[in-house]
């Protein structure tokens, strides 16, 4: 019996945990466990790496000495580690458990059978980082004596410079590190290589990637020769690309080893697979895709006409394709470098804990990036995230079979709700801390209070990209179970209804502006006063004043919501700061049709998703009911836990304005800046010197760098940024062949016409005429009151899932989104057509509704 804490066979399928044996040892156990062609073997287990170092009380003190800054020393001292540990020799236990394993597979009637023999660490091939290549590997290894000697040369490889170095850049502690071992059958192969689901170099997810060289796979992997370089069409397996390489080098195996010999001259120039090979790996490799759902990374190789998978990977790397699609309705105006600066470095922490927490493999590189102060996403990371696929199954007793794993898996979506509304005390706690505080009196406790901010501000925002995307995921997942169950036909219309009048932060919002509506409405002359007046002029007055039990409530609305935002910028002052805007919304609404009671129009929304769910679960199986209730549940609580995230995020926004124009009074002063707001000019990085070193050359510099970053700043609010980095915006909303049409994403149903009116920001609230067609970039739920005068929404991106679309349906709206260009292709008075179901606007001639627009 082999000791399943020592070694694990690959069939034991239980026993596939990275933290046991590694994350190259579980991979490999869970292809074998589904079917795929792995060729047999064990894991030496970190259990018995543990059992191997006990009692070795000098590693502590040996560790502890590291010296990381300079690389010549460490490697000096890693030597010196591996040199004690390689008269250390395996405890007997973990040798007999080897022998055993050995036995098992038949290797005493096979004594001349070789073996690959891999690292496996227990942090390789995890989320949070890749280890490949740090660790040590030996093929062709023969005989149980020299595979006991390997093993342990495995687990003292731990301790290569490379590998520690790389361990401690990755933040990742060097005591208590565990290395797992896998000890495979060697493949003698004919011809192996690599192959990648999606080309990682060009960013192409349409295509499959297979590299080749006769031999073993190393040859390939080490890079270090031609090889022959395939394309393949990922749909229909068609090659697209074939460049055959000068192939003067192989790896062979030899009697201790493998070793590097010339190719057969005849051979050199010829392919090393023929197109039925080629076809046979892209297979494999798209069964693999699936079976993890996500794009792999594997090692292949043929041998006496079988193929075999050696390894699969998560692609991790792929070239960045700059465009606004996923950035535009975040960000859809230029956005100063301090306030990028703020965001990005919160953002970019939240990416890498959200997609640990998800289980997702690390996808290296960054996802949104400012060129010329616009926000662009990298659409290949957002293309190969919505590859993804949680669930594999394709009809309902594939979906009953699946559901043991389904839970297993995704147990962290249950509780990642719980765990942040526990969170959230904390961070509101910790913000009131900081905004009792008094203001600071220079420029390093202004600077640690804008620090201080920051890291609540992150701390809290860690798991918020998981909620954003699980929320997404959610909603394709049920899209595409009830088309399951209920064909494509009736899916849109159930999908719709069972997701209506989910009770979001942003509906209690508006719910609150329409009673101060109301309100305003019962008394004739703040009514006559808001209706004539512009909020600001109102505002400014000091009107409110005259109307004491309104402004007791406006008071008490700015009070609770007042840290609203109405940019994104931290350089625009929230709802608090600019309580106009608010005034000018519930104007909005006392200018047009009285709306209909926000509550009355909930409550009969909730009864109809009640009723469209019952109608829907009395179609599903009885042995899926409870998941599906459980599914629409989730994705009813993460649509709305995604509005109330994002609700309690924007707290941080009047806190961190007040600490930037704080260190803005300050530079000012220093002659810096002509103005406090100017401070948002600079980057993070700049004032950070700045505050360490204020001398004359600094301030000089600073002071040239807001003068340059405030004039692009100001180029860039007066032009329409490329849709696509390096490619020219315009016209890429007309559809081919239709000049006078204009494509997008379907938002919400209906059809509708009128003149058109660009809302650029809150200052075009109060010019916006009763029943015109809103177009906009994007719009936020600040911008809610909008709609209620509006006969339709376009917006220049985003898709159904956003604000705009979800508001424009609850509200009946017709509304199409990510109409590329159209912010340019319209203007003011232009009357379109738009057709919410179909997700096109049509440009109506001859007729102009400029006249209806004038205010």
């Amino acid at each position: 019996m082999v000791s399943v804490n020592l070694v694990v066979l690959f069939d034991q399928l239980d026993m596939g945990m990275t933290s046991l044996v590694g994350g190259k040892g579980a991979n490999l156990i869970r292809l074998m466990g589904a079917g795929f062609p792995i060729p047999p073997g064990f894991v030496v287990t970190a259990e018995a790496h543990r059992l191997s170092m006990e009692g070795l009380d000098w590693m502590e003190g040996a560790i502890a000495s590291f010296d990381y800054e300079h690389p010549d020393r460490l490697r000096v001292q890693c030597a010196a580690i591996r040199e004690r540990l390689a008269s250390v020799p395996l405890p007997q236990q973990v040798e007999d458990a080897v022998r055993e394993a050995l036995a098992r597979m038949s290797v005493s009637s096979e004594p001349n059978a070789a073996f690959a023999v891999r690292s496996s660490s227990t942090f390789e091939d995890m989320s949070q980082a890749a280890f490949a290549g740090q660790h040590d590997t030996y093929l062709n290894v023969r005989g149980t004596e020299t595979i006991l000697r390997r093993i342990r040369d495995c687990f003292i490889s731990l301790w290569e410079d490379r590998a520690v170095f790389y361990r401690n850049r990755q933040g990742f502690r060097q005591t208590g590190v565990r290395m797992a071992v896998v000890v495979q059958r060697q493949i003698e192969c004919e011809t192996a290589g690599v192959a990648f689901s999606i080309d990682p170099v060009h960013g192409n997810m349409d295509r499959i990637v297979v590299d080749a060289n006769y031999g073993l796979g190393e040859s390939v992997v080490a890079g270090e020769c031609e090889v022959d370089h395939f394309e393949l069409d990922k749909s229909s397996l068609k090659i697209v690309q074939r460049a055959i390489g000068h192939k003067e080098y192989q790896t062979v195996p030899t009697a201790s080893g493998v070793e590097g010999c010339g190719v057969p001259a005849g051979l050199a120039d010829q392919p090393s697979v023929d197109d039925s090979q080629l076809a046979g790996i892209a297979q494999l490799l798209q069964r693999v895709e699936s079976h993890y759902g996500w794009p792999q990374d594997m090692e292949w190789g043929w041998s006496r006409g079988r193929l075999y998978q050696f390894q699969s990977r998560p692609v991790t790397t792929i070239e960045a394709r700059w465009t606004r699609d996923e950035s535009a309705e975040r960000f859809p105006n230029p956005i100063t470098p301090l306030s990028w600066d703020f965001i990005d470095e919160a953002f970019s922490k939240s990416l890498e804990h959200s997609m640990a927490l998800m289980g997702l493999p690390p996808l290296k590189g960054k996802w949104f990036q400012i060129f010329d102060h616009y926000v662009y996403g990298n659409q290949n990371a957002v293309r190969l995230l919505a590859m993804y696929r949680p669930i594999r199954a394709r009809n309902s007793a594939e979906l009953v079979a699946e559901l043991p794993e389904v839970r297993r898996r995704f147990s962290w979506v249950l509780e990642l709700p719980v765990n942040w509304a526990r969170d959230l005390d904390r961070y509101l706690i910790r913000l009131g801390r900081l905004e009792a505080l008094p203001e600071p009196r220079n420029l390093e406790e202004i600077w640690r209070f804008v620090n201080a901010v920051l890291a609540v501000a992150a701390e809290y925002f860690l798991p918020n990209i998981a909620i954003s995307m699980t929320q997404s995921g959610l909603h394709r997942l049920l899209h595409a179970l009830v088309q399951m169950i209920a064909g494509p036909e009736r899916t849109l219309g159930i999908v719709d209804g069972l997701l209506t009048g989910c009770d979001t932060k942003t509906a209690i919002v508006n719910r609150e502006i329409h009673e101060m509506a109301q309100m305003a409405s019962r008394i004739p002359d703040l009514r006559t006063e808001l209706v004539e007046a512009r909020g600001r002029k109102f505002f400014e007055a000091g009107r409110l004043k005259a109307y004491p039990d309104f402004a007791a409530r406006f008071e008490r609305f700015l009070e609770d919501h007042g840290h609203r935002e109405v940019d994104v910028d931290y350089s625009q002052p929230t709802w608090s700061g600019q309580p106009w805007v608010v005034l000018d919304a519930l104007t909005l609404m006392l200018r047009g049709e009285p709306p209909a009671d926000p509550a009355e129009a909930a409550r009969a929304q909730r009864v109809r998703s009640a009723e469209i769910e019952q109608q829907f679960l009395a179609g599903v199986p009885r042995e899926l009911q409870f998941f599906f209730r459980e599914l629409i549940r989730l994705t009813r609580t993460y649509t709305m836990l995604d509005d109330l995230e994002h609700y309690q995020t924007t707290r941080v926004n009047p806190l961190a304005y007040r600490g930037a124009m704080c260190l803005g009074r300050q530079l000012r002063t220093l002659n810096v800046l002509d103005t406090e707001g100017d401070v948002f000019y600079l980057t993070k990085a700049s004032l950070e010197s700045l505050v360490a070193d204020p001398s004359e050359p600094q301030r000089t510099r600073c002071r040239a760098e807001v003068i340059r970053n405030k004039e692009t700043y100001r180029i860039a609010q007066q032009r329409t940024p490329a849709w696509v980095l390096d490619e020219s915006a315009a016209s890429e909303a007309l559809t081919e062949g239709a000049e006078n049409v204009l494509r997008g994403l379907p938002g919400s149903p209906g059809r509708a016409i009128g003149p058109c009116f660009i809302v650029r920001g809150p200052e075009d609230f109060g010019n916006f005429p009763s029943k015109a067609v809103l177009v906009a970039r994007t719009t936020n739920p600040a911008w809610t009151p909008l709609f209620y005068n509006a006969a339709a929404i376009i917006t220049e991106s985003g898709g159904p899932l956003s604000h705009g679309a979800v508001t424009a349906r609850e509200m009946g709206l017709p509304a199409v989104m990510s109409v590329r260009g159209v912010m340019s292709a319209v203007e003011n008075g232009q009357v379109v057509v738009v057709d919410g179901s179909q997700g096109l606007v049509e440009l109506v001639s001859g007729i102009s509704g400029k006249a209806v627009l004038e205010p």
